[in-house]
């Protein structure tokens, strides 16, 4: 975090100078398209700059994004969500939950005393049931309950980790792109199987739009600045140069 706010502070300084630059040239009496003046090459250059910057943070932002969803992910590893289970007004919770969890899954040493917490999340509805967070004391139980969630299939409840709204939302994105068989979640991290059969983990946006991808559909130039900056140097060449290079270029190819 300290490093990306050094990026911020560092990139509107340099940025306000510059452009007080660009200003008081622009307000000279030389015209900024004369001969006598670069400031349209110091303005590229300046451009290219900003770009760069800009990227750089971006990574680093998205960096910082996914390191915190690893962190949120992981405090929640002892708990699940529970679906489609009645509501009453003087409900017990750990009760109601022990008895899903004992009337339809087959782990014989769940008691009700290893729940460390049970709460309905959202606002009540006549529509249908909250759903109810369930906090486990022991991550082994909690495993043990997660993977034996088939056995709750035709009965109208249904388990689900505890996702955080960005690694939901790629969930169902992904679910949406990929087909609701062939995407799941595991410890937190979603899992999608390819059409290569293969398994893949995702956590991200762009690992979601990298499956099934060949070689062809990669662009061959993701980099804006470095594009901006090969545009700048082959304008600014020298044309005698330029030329000769590319007859040396074209004498490689030649076979004879």
């Amino acid at each position: 975090m300290e490093s990306i706010k050094h990026s911020i502070q560092d990139l509107t300084e340099h940025f306000n100078t510059r452009m007080a630059e660009f200003q008081k040239s622009l307000q000279s009496p030389i015209p900024a398209m004369s001969p006598n003046s670069n400031i349209a090459a110091q303005f590229n250059a300046f451009r290219i700059f900003v770009l760069s910057a800009l990227e750089g943070l971006q990574m680093q932002v998205e960096l910082l994004s996914k390191q915190y969803n690893q962190l949120e992910m992981r405090s929640r590893r002892k708990m699940l969500l529970l679906h489609g289970v009645s509501e009453d007004k003087k409900e017990n919770l750990p009760l109601v939950v022990s008895n899903v969890v004992s009337g339809h899954l087959k782990v014989p040493e769940f008691t009700i005393d290893k729940l460390s917490r049970c709460q309905r999340l959202g606002h009540s509805s006549r529509d249908k049931p909250r759903r109810i967070l369930v906090k486990f004391r022991d991550v082994m139980l909690r495993n043990k309950i997660w993977y034996s969630k088939t056995s709750l299939k035709n009965t109208g409840v249904t388990l689900s980790e505890f996702l955080t709204k960005e690694r939901h939302d790629l969930f169902m994105a992904a679910r949406q792109k990929y087909g609701v068989s062939k995407c799941w979640t595991k410890d937190g991290v979603i899992v999608v199987t390819g059409s290569d059969g293969k398994r893949h983990r995702i956590v991200t946006t762009a690992e979601v739009n990298a499956i099934n991808r060949t070689p062809n559909d990669i662009p061959l130039a993701t980099n804006s600045a470095a594009v901006a900056a090969a545009g700048t140097s082959s304008t600014d060449s020298n044309p005698k140069s330029a030329n000769s290079t590319l007859a040396i270029r074209s004498k490689r190819t030649i076979k004879k």
